[in-house]
């Protein structure tokens, strides 16, 4: 509501400078036609300038870290602000709102009621048609009128030369659609009609398309006196419609001025370009939205990678119009796309069943299904600076990424990602079977992975021998007789071992938990493949989502033979630091 009003007030705004620039600089001069598009455009700019913004973004140096750095994964607190106490308060904003209304509400019923006025002068004429015109004459005593191609006159109350310089001048408000202008006027004096400016804007537009008429219509009169008597004979029949354009005015001593008055010099049209840089001005201080950027800070980005705050929660009650303002915030804030499809729902509303897909233009996909028949449980979704993705949620549910590593629990804490850094970790992370899709061909066993290394034509094998964690280096067959209590004696290996079996046993018990979904959806879709065609399109699709998967396990793979090459050059670091010392 506030964006409303903001946008009502620079409207304003620009109908007040529209105005004053006609009223200062043009208001004397003789270039009507000019004047009518200057104010015509006033109108127009005046609604479309407002929504017209330019984004200026500010680039600033991040903020200083205090201290050491914490590599921990941040801890977030939850602070429950106090509410304020319960009593009546006055919301002034819904009450200017109801006031605004109630002001349109009116002006409108007054629009209508004019119009119906119109349409009961009109109603039951004799109409002759002359060329483009439509001539009615009628027994009231009504000041002359026209409206489109419509002119209303009483014959009775004129003598033959008046009524000719009326019907001239009616025929020029006619022939260039002047209405339209009286019609767009008032629609304005509707929508802004706490404006003041407005209302004398309306009254320059009508001022001036009689100035218009008035010339072109002595273009044709020779008798420019018998003009302007007539001009005064007609101010004493006030009885005028609305919404029409009336051969009577107020201000008839300005109109028989500007008739008498002499061409205004061409080289006065400099004037008109006098809005320009107000314009400008406008455009530069209220519609340019500065927006400020940190640069990029290593240590900010390793924080943010290692624990992002979660970015979006889906839980059972969320609406689909929520969902989709969760897609379009991905969108706008990451240019990344999160898709939700395959939403079910119980009979209480709550979500029971839901597939998020989501990609980037870096390449990062992940994919996070649940399906069943109990509503959900909360599900946060964390995007990571490096752009990789996380969800979380209490249930155990299969994580698929292509990029970015590995997303399963953190032993120590169920909620926490795994360390991307952790080699072994990761290794273990990635060495369990996916069951198949209904219908999907076989995935092939994935190799033990967790004491293997392939390098070319070189086979490294690491054993851990007993309970001292005693370890036994063999390169293609061959024992290297290295000590290696010396070389990782820098290096917590039990500590990477402990928490590598603890993630293989959460990564199982995951699979475990998913395999009744899988047994569920391979029944449903064996007894669906057999009654309808959707059937078939849904089994291409889950071949098709295997294939990814078999895709997106294979770079799994090829990732953690990058983590375990790293994780033997450090090893060979750590080897050559301590020769060196020794020497």
């Amino acid at each position: 509501m506030e964006t409303i009003f903001l946008y009502l007030l620079k409207s304003s705004g620009l109908i007040a400078v529209f105005f004053l620039a006609y009223h200062f600089l043009l208001r004397k001069e003789t270039f009507f036609k000019s004047n009518r598009w200057f104010l015509l455009l006033g109108l127009v700019t005046s609604i479309v300038l407002p929504l017209v913004t330019f984004k200026k973004i500010v680039w600033v140096e991040p903020a200083p870290l205090a201290g050491a750095v914490n590599w921990a994964p941040l801890q977030t607190t939850l602070v429950q602000t106090p509410q304020p106490p319960q009593g009546f308060t006055i919301d002034w904003l819904l009450v200017v709102a109801g006031i605004y209304a109630i002001g349109i509400f009116i002006f409108l019923f007054k629009f209508v009621f004019d119009f119906s006025g119109l349409i009961k002068a009109l109603k039951g004429k004799t109409v002759t048609q002359q060329a483009d015109f439509k001539f009615i004459d009628v027994n009231e005593k009504v000041s002359p009128f026209s409206y489109f191609n419509y002119i209303v006159y009483n014959s009775s109350m004129y003598t033959q030369n008046e009524l000719e310089n009326i019907l001239e001048h009616e025929k020029v408000h006619c022939e260039q659609n002047h209405s339209v202008d009286v019609l767009v006027a008032r629609v304005f004096c509707i929508v802004f009609w706490y404006n003041p400016f407005v209302w004398l804007y309306q009254k320059a537009i009508l001022q001036n398309l009689e100035f218009i008429a008035d010339s072109e219509a002595l273009k044709k009169i020779s008798d420019k006196r018998a003009y302007q008597i007539t001009l005064l004979k007609v101010t004493t029949h006030d009885n005028c419609v609305a919404i029409t354009n009336h051969f009577y005015q107020s201000l008839i001593k300005k109109r028989i001025v500007m008739l008498n008055k002499n061409q205004s010099k061409q080289s006065n049209a400099w004037k008109y370009f006098l809005i320009g840089p107000v314009l400008a001005a406008f455009l530069f201080y209220f519609q340019v939205k500065v927006i400020a950027q940190e640069k990029d800070n290593p240590i900010v980005a390793a924080i943010g990678a290692m624990a992002s705050p979660p970015n979006i929660v889906i839980n059972k009650n969320t609406t689909d119009a929520e969902l989709k303002a969760h897609s379009q915030l991905m969108k706008e804030k990451y240019n990344a796309k999160l898709k939700f499809s395959k939403v079910k729902r119980n009979s209480a509303g709550e979500i029971t069943s839901i597939k998020a897909d989501y990609s980037d233009k870096d390449g990062h996909k992940a994919t996070y299904v649940i399906a069943g028949d109990e509503a959900i449980k909360p599900i946060s979704i964390n995007r990571k600076d490096n752009g990789s993705l996380a969800f979380g949620n209490t249930q155990k549910q299969l994580r698929i990424f292509s990029k970015g590593g590995a997303d399963l629990p953190n032993p120590e804490d169920p909620a926490a990602p795994v360390d991307p850094e952790d080699a072994e970790a990761t290794a273990y992370a990635y060495s369990f079977e996916v069951p198949e899709a209904p219908e999907a061909p076989e995935l092939p066993e994935l190799e033990e992975l967790d004491d293997m290394v392939n390098v070319g034509d070189v086979n490294v094998v690491v054993k851990t021998l007993g309970k001292d964690g005693k370890m036994k280096i063999i390169v293609n067959g061959e024992e290297m007789n290295i000590d290696t209590d010396k070389i990782l004696a820098d290096i917590d290996i039990e500590k990477i071992q402990d928490q590598a079996r603890k993630s293989v046993i959460i990564a199982k018990k995951q699979i475990e938990a998913a395999r009744p979904q899988m047994e569920r959806a391979r029944k449903r879709a064996a007894e669906a493949r057999s009654n309808s065609e959707d059937a078939r399109e849904e089994m291409e699709q889950a071949r098709e989502e295997m294939e990814q998967s078999r895709r997106e396990l294979e770079e799994a793979r090829k990732e953690l033979e990058k983590s375990r090459q790293e994780f033997e050059r450090e090893r060979e670091k750590s080897a050559v630091r301590r020769a060196a010392k020794k020497k």
